[in-house]
């Protein structure tokens, strides 16, 4: 293979393995779904605060929960690819500890509760926090409204050592 070919194939690696971030802000600019098609959203599990009954509702630029919890999965990973950190910008209107954000990996989770009263506050869990990647997180709230969702998602360190060993290949072919 030539050199330039080898320096297209990295290249092609390199694009499909590069760091990349989600925001869902709730608005509906384009006529379409107002979440972000790359996100799953799973409303009112068996766990939630209630039992059933709950309700959330979609507004222009939020996303309230009365009672609910939401269970976010990121729906386009690719195989190479991780959930690094979860940040969420929220409004809590029910008091302390009322709103909370919890990041699952495939052995642990991790809580994030709501520690002011009525405020609007941002809360970032990252996978160091974690120990491992987060596989997905959910979001509860007795009464809050969440602003908006960052999600950041980078090349698994696997990913990250094959470009470096391509770039190894190509550096002794020069020579």
């Amino acid at each position: 293979m030539n050199t330039k070919a080898t320096l297209l194939a990295l290249s092609v690696i390199a694009a499909s393995t590069q760091a990349r971030v989600i925001h869902e802000d709730f608005r509906d600019m384009a006529g379409g779904p107002a979440f972000d098609p790359e996100l799953t959203f799973d409303f009112g599990t068996n766990t939630d605060f209630t039992g059933g009954g709950d309700t959330h509702d979609l507004f222009a630029g939020a996303l309230w929960l009365y009672a609910d919890l939401v269970t976010v999965s990121v729906n386009s990973l690719a195989a190479d690819e991780y959930i690094e950190s979860v940040e969420v910008s929220w409004t809590d209107f029910c008091g302390l500890g009322c709103t909370n954000l919890e990041v699952f990996g495939s052995t642990t989770s991790l809580n994030a509760p709501n520690m002011d009263v009525s405020s609007t506050e941002i809360i970032t869990l990252t996978s160091l926090d974690l120990g491992e990647s987060i596989e997905y997180f959910t979001l509860s709230s007795f009464e809050g409204r969440m602003n908006k969702l960052t999600i950041n998602i980078v090349p698994s360190p696997s990913a990250l050592g094959m470009m470096g060993l391509g770039g190894l290949v190509i550096a002794r072919r020069r020579r």
